[in-house]
C-alpha cells in the first residue's frame, strides 16, 4: 500500500514515541512498522526528518552503553566518490573510498545543534565540516564561532529517491563539487548534470564500498 508523506510521518513518530531506535534498528515490531522501514520512499522520509531534527538520536553525539555512535560516508551522485578530508586534514574533497587510518577520514557523524542544524563530525580528529568564513574553501575546523557558528552548521533537504542536498545555514547555500570534481565549495543550487554534484546521500560505515 502507497502511503503519502504526512501519513508516514505520523507512523514514524509514533513508532519512535514506542521505540527509542526504531528508525536505526533492524527490530521493529509490528508489520505496519516492517512496511514502513522497507517502503521505497524510507530513504528520503529519513532525510526530511533530519532536516527538521526529528531522528537526530540515530546519530548519537556519544554513546550511552546501549547505542554506540554510528558513523556514515557521504557519497556524491555523480560518479559515487565520498566527502573526504585529505589525509585527515584539509582540504576537504572527493576520494572513492580511502583506506587511509581505516577510512576515518571519510567517516561522519551527525552532531545536533538547535532548530534542525547539524554538525558535521570527522570520526578521525574529531574537526568539522567548514566553510571558511561562510565561503569557500571546505576544510575542517575544530570548532568555529564565526557566525554565530553558522559557517558550519548544515541540514540535509531532501531531493528525492534517496538523495539530499547539504545545506549551509549562513546564506543558505549548498555543498557543492565544482562541476562534479573534487574540488568542493558553496553553490546556490546547481542544475549541472541536473544538480548530481550536490546531491549526497549517507552510507552507513558497515556497508561494504568495494
Amino acid at each position: 500500500m502507497r502511503w503519502n508523506l504526512f501519513t508516514q510521518l505520523q507512523t514514524l513518530l509514533s513508532i519512535s514515541r514506542r521505540h527509542k531506535d526504531v528508525v536505526c534498528s533492524r527490530r521493529v515490531g509490528s508489520d505496519r512498522e516492517r512496511r514502513f522501514r522497507t517502503g521505497s520512499r524510507s530513504w528520503s522520509l529519513l532525510l526530511a526528518l533530519l532536516a527538521v531534527g526529528v531522528v537526530s538520536q540515530c546519530f548519537p553525539t556519544r554513546g550511552d552503553g546501549q547505542q554506540p555512535v554510528r558513523y556514515f560516508r557521504l557519497q556524491l551522485k555523480h560518479g559515487g566518490q565520498y566527502l573526504d578530508a585529505d589525509h585527515c586534514g584539509s582540504p576537504v574533497s572527493l576520494n572513492p573510498g580511502a583506506t587511509f587510518e581505516n577510512g576515518a577520514c571519510e567517516l561522519w557523524r551527525l552532531v545536533p545543534a538547535a532548530d534542525g542544524w547539524n554538525r558535521l563530525q570527522l570520526k578521525h580528529g574529531g574537526q568539522y565540516l567548514d566553510a571558511d568564513h561562510c565561503g569557500s574553501p571546505i576544510g575542517l575546523n575544530p570548532g568555529s564561532t564565526f557566525e554565530g557558528g553558522a559557517c558550519q552548521l548544515w541540514r540535509l533537504v531532501p531531493a528525492g529517491g534517496g538523495w539530499g542536498r547539504l545545506q549551509l545555514k549562513h546564506g543558505g547555500l549548498y555543498l557543492d563539487a565544482d562541476h562534479c570534481t573534487a574540488k568542493l565549495g558553496l553553490n546556490g543550487g546547481s542544475t549541472f548534470e541536473d544538480g548530481a554534484c550536490q546531491l549526497w546521500r549517507m552510507v552507513p560505515e558497515a556497508q561494504r564500498i568495494d
